[in-house]
């Protein structure tokens, strides 16, 4: 098994699809870098020369109920108070008429948070690729020549995909966590330092797994329906038929959707809403809006389930099926 399984991480490292799939995710987390720098910008001088306008606005207003703001300050009983300057309290600033700017946390959450979908998709795509080309040229059969036992032939290319996912997904991430520190720091928004590393532990080794996820998801169905083109359109079906007509007619079937399953996963739990409606006394309809909330480990078992459906079904499709 060693030797199989260092044979087919040469393999790996040696395909195309492999530093293709790198190529492309790189460039995808480049542009969330791209929009990362958008959000943290600072203002333009247009901006900048309007706050101050609005600010000597705001500087009258509030000089002339100057004596108003220090009698609440006075009169207030919140210890905080305690260390205010009355004098000033209530003084506009400058900051409050600029443009908000979002810090690293914020950015880490709303920009470093969907690597994780990317990763799934790309490793999904690539795990496919890997094991349809083989069957497609044939190389699938000379192997079993050396390798009769098909079991081993799958835990094999399992096992060499999923190795080679993590330093492809830890490559990505690093890049992208970066960059957008990088920016941040360029643009002088706000570090939030211990908040935001703390993020991006959390959603850096969620995405992680969820690019294991979907290396074996697409390595599961590749060796069930051999062909990238068949594999293709059974995930464009599922995509189209379960992930978004179902939860359109059955609004509560939406929990158990891959798409939902998969974002309680990469962030730590999500929620999702539907409405209950009902006849009130005067016979009007009133609806209610229920929020449901799908936890991490829902989303982790969920996942878990589909992996292992997936790589069954490839095992006893390979095993029974001719290769030719």
């Amino acid at each position: 098994m060693r030797g199989m399984l260092r044979a087919e991480l040469m393999r790996v490292r040696s395909r195309s699809a492999f530093w293709g799939m790198l190529v492309v995710l790189l460039v995808a987390s480049a542009g969330l870098v791209i929009a990362a720098w958008d959000d943290t910008r600072p203002p333009s001088d247009a901006a900048v020369a309007e706050a101050h306008l609005d600010l000597d606005d705001a500087l009258a207003s509030w000089e002339d109920e100057q004596d108003w703001w220090t009698a609440e300050c006075e009169d207030a009983e919140d210890p905080w108070f305690e260390s205010v300057d009355c004098d000033t309290f209530g003084r506009p600033v400058l900051e409050q008429f600029l443009p908000y700017r979002d810090g690293l946390a914020e950015v880490v959450d709303s920009r470093f948070a969907p690597i994780g979908g990317l990763l799934v998709l790309g490793l999904l795509i690539m795990g496919t690729s890997l094991v349809a080309a083989d069957f497609a040229s044939g190389a699938m059969a000379t192997w079993l020549t050396f390798q009769p036992r098909r079991a081993r032939v799958v835990g094999s290319r399992l096992l060499a995909a999923s190795m080679a996912t993590v330093p492809l997904a830890l490559t990505v991430l690093t890049a992208a966590a970066l960059g957008m520190a990088g920016v941040v720091a360029w643009n002088g928004a706000p570090q939030e330092g211990g908040q935001a590393v703390a993020a991006l532990a959390a959603y850096g080794w969620r995405a992680v797994v969820a690019a294991l996820w979907g290396v074996v998801l697409g390595t599961g169905l590749a060796f069930t329906f051999r062909h990238s083109a068949a594999v293709t359109g059974v995930v464009v079906w599922w995509v189209a038929a379960v992930e978004t007509a179902l939860p359109t007619i059955l609004p509560t079937s939406r929990g158990v959707t891959l798409v939902t399953n998969l974002r309680a996963w990469t962030e730590g739990g999500t929620t999702y809403v539907t409405e209950t409606c009902r006849l009130d006394a005067a016979k009007n309809e009133v609806c209610d809006v229920v929020e449901h909330v799908v936890s991490q480990a829902q989303g982790g078992l969920v996942m878990l389930g589909v992996a292992a459906v997936a790589v069954g079904l490839g095992l006893l499709a390979f095993r029974l099926r001719d290769v030719g």
